[in-house]
């Protein structure tokens, strides 16, 4: 399935196609591979896109990231992130990724009660931060990745239960 992002407000999809030796995705139909040469800090990275070197700056801000190549800068967000932790309806209990990556925080524990639209993990692909929220209310039943841990597409990575009704 592939990953929908907004760049400077246009939409793009991405699909992963492969990761190792490098990473080789789609780019709107375009097959891209990119290789981190040498991670200078945690925001900064020499690249290779398609054979061409580039140093890459990077920082968060929110659900979006501003990324620095070539002398140009990009914010990048995912178009619409609740639809990337599949979670098609306020009954759903698994929140999956839609993309492989790596666990970088979480932002709760089991046994936690959690309001709908809480943060509950932030998870790193695509050398991109992505917080997933609570699709509902309710109690974090388990986690099933922790941090600096990767993950394959279709991971389930937290599950939650029905908060408990007191009388």
């Amino acid at each position: 399935m592939p990953i929908k992002l907004l760049n400077m407000g246009q939409a793009h999809e991405i699909e992963i196609r492969s990761r190792l030796p490098n990473l080789v995705c789609a780019v709107d139909g375009r097959e891209v591979s990119i290789a981190e040469a040498q991670a200078l800090s945690r925001d900064c990275s020499f690249i290779t896109v398609d054979g061409q070197h580039y140093q890459v700056w990077r920082a968060l801000d929110g659900d979006m990231v501003w990324v620095h190549i070539a002398g140009r800068v990009f914010t990048i967000e995912l178009a619409n992130p609740s639809a990337n932790a599949n979670l098609s309806d306020e009954t759903e209990n698994d929140i999956c990724a839609d993309m492989p990556g790596l666990v970088v925080e979480l932002h709760s524990s089991v046994g936690a009660t959690i309001a709908a639209g809480d943060p509950l993990v932030t998870i790193e692909s695509m050398k991109m931060q992505i917080v997933l929220n609570a699709p509902r209310a309710g109690v974090i039943d388990q986690i099933h990745h922790q941090p600096n841990t990767t993950f394959d597409k279709g991971a389930v990575l937290v599950s939650l239960k029905p908060s408990s009704v007191q009388s």
